[in-house]
């Protein structure tokens, strides 16, 4: 039945292009996708089931749920479908489709499929009608990015902050439209996990039941800040409580999931990967994510637990540009650049000063790290740090920094030494907090006030590991790396 709805919609797909000279191919599901989406939902042994295929296209994804129910024990007798779908291109090989798989159900399975087409546009619709109607919603949802005055936003303007993605409001509305204890997959964009503009409508979901299920496609590009929100995942939703115990299952792919390349991770703690106040998802695409994750939350300190507080730097350069200054003119103080921070070192003179008009444009000029708030598209590392030793700018007592920098300091005022400023430098550089802080924070930016908690090696190994990268006067990434990997591994005792 899939073979079959894909072989019809790539006959399509062949007439359009040719006729309208575009590729429409984009906008259909995958044979994978579709056949990875319909397993991952449990087949009922009800004698009747309803299903609702919103953004039907051709009906791939119905052909894909047919099918699966058909093939598993004890399938239903009866099918009553809804396919929602109003581009009129789909509509002739839908019905085509719908016609074929009507036929083949009776035939071969003696199955009544009952369907039923809605040209109408589906969030407008579906947000009249009550809900609790279905008891499967499979949907790969079209993707635009609608603004806060479009019908569809302001009909949920209860969920929406903002502008926001089509493809959100189609699992929202799908599910307000599961019945009880009903499921649902979705193909979703990515930033659903952790976009801010998302909370409402994360939180809404969060309320009517629990995602058990999250299949992640692998980025194929080898630097993670040049991944685009336009990544997908597969989202599965069952309209339950959360019960006590559960866990949620996550796998990844580097395909469509045709391929046989899927990997399922051991099942996570469901608050461990849903967060509880927000909804925001934590992604694990791998085995060696789940070890980092678990290698860094072991560690027994944090920064607030060290004494350590991460700030954004002082300087916006836009709200005082008749203050800022080429040269050291009297009354003018340094003003620390992202452009400064060269192979892990702050590096002097700044190319800017500027004249503090106001108290809150200074600093003590003390030992800080640095860390570039938002790493340029060339930085190949989401955490690019650089150490400054107050004695490099002897005679300024007050500096500036600005604001498209963080700076880690000690939160009563007191001033690092160099053994604990290298050494926290060579632990956030390594190659172990690059990649962590790369699961947890997808966005490029680094947010000070998420970093408040970042899990650190005691006092005596930071300092430890501080020593090592003086003596070796090597700042390095990569020797960061192995110097924190020795620091870390758990010391075993020598077989006499």
């Amino acid at each position: 039945m899939l073979n079959m709805a894909v072989r019809n919609t790539k006959k399509l797909i062949r007439e359009k292009s040719k006729e309208q000279n575009v590729r429409i191919g984009r906008f259909f599901t995958k044979k994978g996708t579709a056949a990875l989406l319909s397993v991952m939902l449990h087949a009922s042994h009800a004698d009747s089931v309803s299903v609702l295929d919103p953004g039907a296209g051709t009906g791939i994804l119905s052909a894909a749920l047919l099918e699966r129910l058909c093939r598993a024990e004890g399938y239903p007798k009866t099918v009553e479908l809804t396919c929602f779908e109003n581009d009129a291109m789909m509509l002739p090989m839908l019905e085509y489709n719908l016609v074929r798989l009507r036929k083949r159900l009776r035939h071969d399975y003696g199955v009544k499929l009952i369907y039923k087409i809605r040209t109408e546009n589906f969030i407008l619709a579906a947000n009249d009608e009550l809900g609790g109607t279905y008891d499967y919603v499979i949907t790969n949802p079209p993707s635009a990015l609608l603004d806060k005055d479009d019908a569809e936003v302001q009909a949920l303007s209860y969920l929406c902050a903002g502008a926001t993605d089509l493809a959100h409001l189609f699992f929202a509305m799908g599910v307000k439209m599961l019945k009880a204890n009903g499921e649902m997959v979705a193909l979703l964009p990515t930033a659903y996990a952790a976009g801010v503009h998302l909370e409402r409508l994360r939180k809404y979901v969060m309320s009517e039941g629990a995602l058990t299920r999250l299949h992640l496609f692998a980025a194929k590009s080898k630097n993670a800040l040049l991944d685009t929100v336009r990544a997908q995942m597969i989202v599965k939703f069952v309209k339950a409580p959360v019960t006590d115990g559960q866990t949620i299952v996550i796998s990844s792919s580097y395909s469509d999931g045709d391929g046989g390349d899927i990997t399922v991770l051991p099942p996570f703690p469901y608050e461990r990967i849903v967060n509880p106040e927000t909804g925001a998802l934590l992604l694990i695409k791998s085995t060696e994510e789940a070890e980092i994750l678990e290698s860094v939350e072991s560690l027994p300190e944090t920064m607030s637990s060290l004494g350590l507080r991460m700030r954004t730097g002082l300087t916006l350069e836009s709200r005082y540009p008749e203050s800022l200054r080429d040269e050291p003119i009297d009354g003018a103080i340094p003003l620390v650049h992202p452009k400064s921070i060269r192979d892990g070192i702050v590096h002097l003179p700044t190319e800017k000063y500027i004249v503090p008009v106001i108290p809150s444009l200074a600093q003590k000029n003390k030992n800080m790290l640095f860390i570039k708030r938002v790493p340029a598209k060339s930085d190949a590392r989401h955490l690019l740090c650089g150490t400054y030793m107050a004695s490099q700018l002897p005679h300024f007592p007050v500096i500036s920094t600005h604001n498209k920098l963080n700076y880690i300091d000690y939160a009563d005022d007191r001033e690092m030494d160099a053994q604990m400023l290298f050494g926290l430098y060579a632990v956030l550089s390594s190659d172990l907090y690059e990649k962590y802080c790369t699961i947890l924070s997808k966005a490029p930016q680094i947010n000070a006030t998420e970093y408040g908690d970042l899990p650190l090696p005691d006092l005596k190994t930071i300092r430890a590991i501080g020593q090592q990268i003086l003596l070796s006067r090597q700042f390095s990434p990569k020797i960061c790396s192995v110097v924190v990997q020795n620091a870390l591994r758990p010391k075993t005792p020598r077989k006499i």
